[in-house]
This record gives structure tokens, C-alpha cells and sequence, in this order.
């Protein structure tokens, strides 16, 4: 695209952000059509979960030959002083191991999806699975992200025929497929909130069912206003996300952000400070609702499977700034370009963490999975009822 800066770079001309950006939305309209069964017929190969895993597969592929091409050019070329140092050795290692981490973190993902999609096979809680799959997915779609931020900086890195204008801008230029891997950890933070209401919903109508009494009536109308208030934090925070990521690739791609830099970045901080308090919102929300009601929904696990999802949030929020504050501070001797290989590098071992988390918190037969969430609730909004029942969807069984 001819607006953006005039690196070498094959990853900013692919720009595979641009490309995941897209897939996403349209694997959200695909979802709402026929997410795993199409007028009855069960899709084995063309639900929207395989094809999310194929896309990431082939994205992996463009970053590995990216990387592997500033990797040569990196040991065939004069020493460079951001990732030679003789201080940041275990860096660079560090930085070319991140594609096998990144591939071991798809395999975890997708192996943990299939226990679920066996489920979902059988018709067995639906709604819930189909949730948790979506959850899953979390730490392989920011792992690519990262990965795809790491090979931009590190191509960056190698080049040594750059003016400082084009390397601030290129700098800029990375950062917004943080944007795209935010939309989806907003995404999965959303299906989180829902998953956990819908199981303290039944939880509290099985409570109600047992015992008849006044108390009922108020226990329905507390779940009620915790819900509506649950779902609109975490609601805005997807919204904030996506009108974030769109805005900003719609500047890089066709926009003025290259010619005009200043003006974007004015205007992207107002995002970003949204974003901050949209994800703080949408935390707390979640979290009290995980505190509140712990030990009504035990068996649900709560603190793990809110840990599993709050971790990534954290990272990819308020890391970058406290290594920023190290680095002030003179605790952590590194340049501004070190400092955000370090950043996207850490990023991709997190979400190796996050996804051995998510084996242990989002098991395929955990007996809560059995629990059918209250009619009443699945209806009281269109999305949650489109969700329930897709447009294609059929009664035929495949």
C-alpha cells in the first residue's frame, strides 16, 4: 500500500493484522450462521473453529518467513547494536525461539478445542462448550499477534538504512496489531462474563426450585441487575476494541497515519486511554461477579478459569508500561527498541502460561457443563437467543 513507510518489510506489506482483522469478523458472522452445523449436517471441517486454527496456521507460516529472513539477514550483516549487545544475548535466543513456543501453544489449543468439539458432536451443552472453545483460542490468537509485533521489530532491528521519521513511524505502525489481539482477548473476556452468568443463573434456579419462599423473588431481581451490569462492561470493552482496531487499520491502510503521524498518534492515545478504562471496567465487573458468588458457583472453578482469562488482559496492558518504568528508573539497562522486543517476546511465553492454564481450567467434563442455564435468560436478549439457536443451524441430526 503505498501509504505506508518505506520499509523492506514483507510482514507490513502482507499486513497480516489487516488480514485477521477481517477473517474475525467474518468467522463472527459465520459463527452466527451455522457455527458447527449447517440445516441439521454436522460441519467437520468448515465450523468456524477449524478454519479459525487453519487461518492461524497459515499466518504462522508468513511469520516464520519473515522471521527466518531477518534472522539471515541479522547473522550475515554487520553487528547491530540493538540485538547484538553483549548484554541482551539471552534476548536474541529468547526472540528466535518464539516460533516454537508460539507452534507448541497452537498444538495445546487446538488439541484442548477437539475434547469440546466431541461434545458439541454429541449435542452435549451446547451453548457452554461452544463458549469455552472460543476462550481456548485466546492464547493462540494473541501468540500470533505478538509473534507478528516481535518479527516487525525484529526486521526493524535489521535495518540500517532507515532515516529516525521512518523507524517512529514504522514503531507506530507495529503496535496496531496489539489492537487486533486486544479485540479478541475482549471477545473472550465477553464470552467469559456470559459463560459464568449463565451458570450462576442455573445454580440459582436449581437454589429456587428446592425451596419455595419470599426470598425468591429478590434473589431473581440481584442476579438480574448483576447481569445487566456484567454484560454492558464487557460489552463495551469488545466495542471499544473493535472500533480501536478498525479505525487504526483503517488509518495505516488507506488513511493519512504514515504521512501524518503526529495527528494519529494525538488520536490513538484517546483510544488507548479508553481501552484502559473499558478492560478496568470489564475486569472488575467480572471479577466481583467470580468474588461475589465463589461460593455458590464452586464447582465452576471460578477464580482458575477468571485467572486463565485475566492474565493476558494484564499483560498486554500494564506490562510494556512498568518495563517503561524500569527502564527510567535504571533498573532495566535497555533501549526503547530492547525494551519492546523484550515486551513482545515476554508476550508470547505468557501466553504459553495462559494456555497450560486453560488445560487445567477448561476441561471438556467438568460436571457444571450438564447445567441448563434458565429459558427465561437465554431470551431476554437477541444476541443471547441468536447464539442459542443460529440462523442455519436445522434439526436434522448429522
Amino acid at each position: 500500500v503505498g501509504s505506508r513507510p518505506p520499509i523492506h518489510n514483507p510482514i507490513m506489506i502482507l499486513a497480516l493484522d489487516l488480514c485477521l482483522y477481517i477473517a474475525l469478523l467474518v468467522l463472527f458472522l459465520w459463527r452466527q450462521l451455522c457455527p458447527w452445523r449447517c440445516f441439521g449436517y454436522w460441519l467437520e471441517l468448515f465450523n468456524y473453529c477449524s478454519l479459525l486454527y487453519l487461518l492461524l496456521h497459515i499466518l504462522l507460516i508468513c511469520e516464520v518467513v519473515g522471521m527466518v529472513r531477518a534472522a539471515i539477514k541479522d547473522f550475515s550483516g554487520t553487528f547491530i547494536y540493538e540485538i547484538d549487545a553483549a548484554n541482551i544475548v539471552w534476548l536474541k535466543i529468547l526472540v528466535l525461539s518464539t516460533p516454537v513456543v508460539l507452534i507448541v501453544i497452537l498444538l495445546c489449543c487446538w488439541f484442548q478445542t477437539r475434547e469440546h468439539i466431541v461434545k458439541l458432536k454429541q449435542r452435549r451443552a451446547e451453548v457452554q462448550h461452544d463458549r469455552a472453545v472460543q476462550i481456548i483460542a485466546l492464547p493462540a490468537v494473541y501468540g500470533l499477534m505478538s509473534l507478528s509485533a516481535l518479527t516487525q521489530l525484529y526486521v526493524l532491528a535489521c535495518e540500517q538504512d532507515i532515516s529516525d521519521e521512518d523507524r517512529k513511524i514504522a514503531l507506530g505502525q507495529y503496535e496496531t496489531v496489539y489492537k487486533v489481539g486486544d479485540l479478541y482477548e475482549a471477545w473472550a473476556l465477553y464470552q467469559f462474563g456470559k459463560l459464568t452468568l449463565e451458570v450462576l443463573g442455573a445454580t440459582l434456579k436449581q437454589r429456587m426450585d428446592r425451596s419455595s419462599g419470599s426470598d425468591s423473588n429478590e434473589i431473581l431481581l440481584s442476579y438480574s441487575a448483576v447481569s445487566n451490569l456484567m454484560w454492558l462492561g464487557t460489552a463495551l470493552f469488545v466495542v471499544n476494541c473493535t472500533i480501536e482496531a478498525g479505525w487504526c487499520l483503517y488509518q495505516w491502510t488507506v488513511g493519512t497515519a504514515a504521512t501524518d503521524y503526529e495527528t494519529y498518534e494525538l488520536s490513538s492515545s484517546k483510544f488507548t486511554y479508553g481501552g484502559l478504562l473499558a478492560s478496568g471496567a470489564a475486569i472488575y465487573n467480572v471479577h466481583t461477579v467470580e468474588h461475589t458468588y465463589a461460593s455458590v458457583i464452586e464447582n465452576y472453578s471460578p477464580f482458575t478459569k477468571f485467572l486463565s482469562v485475566k492474565l493476558l488482559v494484564f499483560f498486554s496492558f500494564w506490562q510494556y508500561r512498568t518495563l517503561q518504568v524500569f527502564q527510567m528508573l535504571g533498573a532495566l539497562q535497555m533501549t526503547d527498541m530492547q525494551v519492546q522486543l523484550l515486551h513482545s517476546t515476554l508476550l508470547v511465553f505468557e501466553c504459553l502460561l495462559s494456555a497450560l492454564v486453560h488445560r487445567y481450567a477448561w476441561r471438556a467434563d467438568e460436571e457444571w457443563y450438564d447445567m441448563k442455564p434458565p429459558q427465561d435468560q437465554a431470551d431476554e436478549r437477541g444476541a443471547a437467543a441468536g447464539e442459542t439457536r443460529p440462523l442455519l443451524y436445522g434439526a436434522a441430526a448429522a
